[in-house]
């Protein structure tokens, strides 16, 4: 593979952490070229600790006067359509953080752009790697233990956030339900057919957004999804996906994969999943993006195929607000 040059719009926290594993694991195909951010101390610093002297205050300034190939885009969700359309229109390919964007209005305009300029972007869904689900879904496409039928998934605990996101009106689903709903459709390779979703909001936690949801997705091979996740609880519970299927269940965590069949307390069989950290699955989503320019396909983390997706929260929040069950067609996403 040639060599890219990268340049990273955000550098605060999350853009911090996404350099450094660009860095340690990409140093073979990557030269980090140019910074941008409106904060200019976090700029400053970051120029200083990567002694980069290409830092750019703006993304218009960045594309007039910086040499890059791929922009890496790890701004807050509500700014990333206006720093991501100028991005392809200048010619360039994009890695952006997850959710791609707030809407799923914009992220069909950010696909659009990206085919309209002949230029890919690709969605950091990190989770897919640090899961299982990647794992999960190759183990399944044999169907070892048939059909897949139900999956239940319950996430509880307490989270306080700070600055930008406590001014949105999207929060838990947005913030993390978003990487179970990518990773349920990617393991089972399939859209819903129909999602109904309840969410409530904690008087206790700051923001005006969501602090506790419930989802429930019928795909549509008629595998049912129960989502719970929460930001308020005062218990703590994080249980691992459980996906039940009619020659056995699949119980998917991080280091493994474990399937069970009958009523046996242990495991019939347990199945290795990829296990990386954080950092290591942030590069592969920059990976394979690399590995798509290089050999002029669509990567797999693709806007186009991240539209689903988003389209499953936007589903989400619009089932909340209308008290209904959305039907996938009303989406507009094959």
């Amino acid at each position: 593979m040639r060599r890219f040059k990268v340049a990273q719009v955000g550098v605060g926290g999350r853009g911090k952490n996404t350099l450094d594993a660009f860095l340690k694991y990409g140093d073979s195909v990557v030269d980090i070229t140019a910074i941008c951010d409106t904060d200019k101390t976090d700029l400053q610093e970051t120029a200083d600790q990567l002694n980069i002297s290409a830092c750019f205050s703006n993304v218009e300034d960045l594309i007039d006067h910086a040499d890059f190939d791929v922009a890496s885009v790890t701004t807050p969700t509500p700014v990333r359509q206006e720093v991501i359309l100028p991005l392809l229109e200048a010619g360039v390919d994009v890695l952006v953080d997850k959710p791609f964007a707030e809407t799923l209005d914009h992220a069909k305009a950010i696909v659009a752009c990206s085919e309209k300029n002949g230029k890919l972007v690709a969605v950091g869904q990190n989770f897919r790697y640090m899961s299982g689900f990647d794992s999960a879904r190759k183990y399944l496409a044999d169907c070892p233990l048939g059909a897949p039928r139900h999956l239940t998934h319950i996430l509880l605990g307490r989270r306080w956030d700070k600055g930008w996101r406590n001014d949105r009106v999207r929060r838990v689903m947005a913030i993390m339900s978003i990487h179970w709903l990518d990773g349920y459709r990617w393991m089972l390779d399939d859209v819903p057919e129909t999602v109904y979703c309840q969410t409530s909001k904690s008087e206790l936690i700051p923001g005006i957004g969501e602090t506790h949801t419930s989802l429930i997705i019928k795909f549509g091979t008629g595998c049912v999804v129960s989502l719970t996740e929460s930001f308020g609880s005062h218990y703590h519970m994080n249980t691992f996906p459980v996906l039940d299927c009619d020659n056995g269940s699949l119980v998917i965590t991080n280091a493994e994969l474990r399937a069970y069949q009958g009523d046996a307390p242990e495991p019939a069989r347990r199945i290795p999943t990829a296990n990386v950290p954080k950092d290591v699955a942030t590069y592969m989503c920059l990976a394979d993006l690399l590995q798509a320019i290089d050999t002029d396909q669509l990567p797999p983390n693709s806007g186009q195929d991240n539209l689903r997706s988003i389209a499953i929260m936007e589903a989400a929040y619009q089932s909340a607000t209308e008290n209904r069950v959305i039907y996938w067609e009303e989406m507009g996403v094959e």
